[in-house]
């Protein structure tokens, strides 16, 4: 079989990121099911210290732990059985995910219009932010939250989609801080209208990066801010299209999935265009249909769900 590399970024000891664009499924056969073989419409993509992956299964309603090389997932949060619920043990449409320090891990339960943390082993989740089945915009409320991320005290920072604004909860809070409101609903590039990836920046306790799906961009936003600092909106001469998850590798090049473009795209350190990793424009087997989320394991190989397929595509670093 021909396999075919692609050169993105360059790293400090001078030599470049490759990726094989033979991808080989890891998570999913492709059917819509249920069962534990199966995935309906994964997104959001986590993969922990010992290279465990844990996949936001969407319209299962639930979060699937996957051990690398298993046929099989197992449901670590929500139903095993799809159903949908606003129960401690249930969920609705899970946008994000992500784990703490101490090993509990949180999700952004979008349909239930909450975050839910839980202990390790643990399937009864912890309301932490939001309540279920109350939507709103008052600063105890959220309305479909999608990212979601904890920093090393515990803050939780949600990118609340439906309110289109980023709020912050402290540990224990009952109510949120709003840190970004993009509820003015303005037009012009930059402006916030439905974030969905949220990245801490590494140093900073007054920026974050977000992806806008409306807007088609992915930019770095100061706390308090009516307009993005830096945004980035083009890959290989294309305007992003929907981007989903973010992320970013141990050299600091940040990786968007690019939802609607089929493809998953990088910014180097000070760039503003972006190159294509995998997926249109490049030879990458299998096609790519819609790229819901993104991870890299420790060995920078990347992961990437596919909402059409179902399934979960692993390329491995060269």
């Amino acid at each position: 079989m021909r396999h075919f590399t692609f050169v993105v970024c360059v790293i400090a000891s001078g030599s470049g990121l490759k990726w094989n664009l033979t991808g080989v499924t890891v998570a999913g056969n492709g059917a819509s099911g249920h069962n534990a073989e199966n995935l309906n419409q994964p997104r959001w993509l986590y993969i922990d210290a010992n290279d465990i992956l844990y996949i936001c299964d969407y319209n299962n309603n639930r979060i699937q732990r996957w051990l690398l090389g298993a046929t099989n997932g197992t449901t670590v949060a929500g139903q095993s059985d799809g159903s949908a619920g606003a129960g401690s043990n249930q969920l609705h449409q899970p946008g994000g995910i992500d784990f703490d320090n101490n090993g509990y891990m949180y999700v952004a339960d979008s349909g239930n219009d909450r975050v839910q943390r839980y202990a390790p082993n643990s399937n009864n989740g912890t309301t932490v932010a939001g309540s279920a089945g109350n939507e709103g915009s008052a600063t105890n409320e959220l309305h479909q939250p999608v990212g979601v991320v904890v920093d090393d005290n515990f803050n939780i920072f949600i990118s609340d989609m439906g309110n289109k604004r980023v709020v912050k909860w402290a540990a224990n809070a009952t109510n949120g801080t709003i840190l970004i409101d993009g509820s003015s609903n303005g037009a012009a590039n930059g402006q916030l209208k439905n974030p969905y990836g949220i990245l801490l920046i590494n140093g900073s306790s007054n920026q974050i990066y977000l992806s806008d799906q409306n807007k088609d961009y992915v930019g770095i936003w100061t706390f308090g801010a009516g307009i993005a600092n830096t945004t980035w909106f083009t890959a290989n001469g294309t305007d992003l299209n929907q981007p989903t998850q973010i992320t970013m590798d141990r050299y600091g090049n940040l990786y968007v999935a690019d939802m609607n473009n089929q493809r998953v795209v990088v910014f180097c350190p000070n760039s503003t265009t972006g190159n294509v990793v995998v997926g249109t424009g490049t030879n990458t087997t299998p096609t790519l249909q819609h790229v819901g989320g993104i991870a890299f394991d420790s060995n920078l190989n990347l992961y990437v769900s596919d909402i059409n397929e179902n399934k979960v595509f692993k390329y491995a670093r060269l």
